[in-house]
């Protein structure tokens, strides 16, 4: 008797069961290769470049709350809702025309009073700012003169300094009644010291002023000899003296 011919084309199993047919025969070769292909659903394909109505409005949306809240004004936003122009824009216009005018306003006042002048300006936000501007004492009696007046109504340059208190001493004061010899300037912060300080709240001998240029030089140094001691700057004039 000879043997039935085996199903090879996945239509059969070669025992009259489908190809489906939950047997052993499903992991076989002949079922893998012979899967029948199902139908899938059909998908909408369109170009990358081609924008839908929903992107083009998120674009407009994303615009319009970039664009100045002013009716009619399409500029970007650069504080608060508003652009320049209408944001920060006449509060630095105003701020800059006061400071510009400041000295004439100055001037037109009396010479006999305290100016005190108050110039209000708002900020977009609301926030209220207030500039005085006060220059203080009256102006110098001498005429022809506007420097403010320092004593008895006169500036310094016309007697209205204040002689120093030490006896036999004709020099302007500076602080507390006394000259800078006799201790009217700042005293040195070192806690020993008496001496009036010359710069950084230190006196010449504990670091105040200014140095020799000369490396290791520790000197007190002058603009008038170019940042040397009048040691170091008679060498260098000197030397230039002799290679001219």
């Amino acid at each position: 008797m000879e043997a039935e011919p085996k199903d090879l084309d996945g239509l059969g199993t070669g025992n009259g069961q489908p190809p489906d047919a939950p047997d052993g025969r499903k992991l076989g070769l002949p079922f893998i290769l012979n899967v029948p292909i199902r139908p899938s659903a059909p998908t909408e394909t369109r170009p990358l470049n081609e924008k839908t109505e929903a992107d083009k409005d998120a674009k407009e949306e994303k615009k319009r709350r970039r664009t100045c809240r002013h009716e009619g004004c399409h500029n970007y936003i650069v504080h608060k809702g508003l652009c320049c122009r209408h944001g920060v824009g006449p509060f630095l216009r105003d701020l800059f025309i006061f400071w510009i005018l400041r000295p004439s306003v100055m001037d037109a006042q009396s010479s006999s009073v305290v100016v005190n002048v108050k110039v209000q300006l708002t900020w977009p936000s609301g926030l209220l700012f207030t500039f005085v501007i006060a220059q203080g004492g009256k102006k110098c009696s001498q005429e022809g003169c506007n420097t403010s007046a320092k004593h008895r109504g006169l500036c310094w340059k016309h007697g209205g300094s204040v002689v120093c208190k030490e006896n036999g001493c004709d020099k302007k004061a500076k602080a507390r009644g006394l000259c800078w010899a006799h201790g009217g300037g700042t005293k040195c912060r070192n806690a020993q010291c008496i001496k009036v300080a010359v710069s950084n709240g230190f006196c010449w001998a504990h670091g105040g002023g200014k140095r020799c240029a000369v490396g290791g030089c520790i000197k007190p140094a002058y603009g008038r000899t170019h940042n040397l001691c009048q040691k170091h700057f008679v060498q260098v004039r000197r030397t230039n003296y002799c290679v001219v």
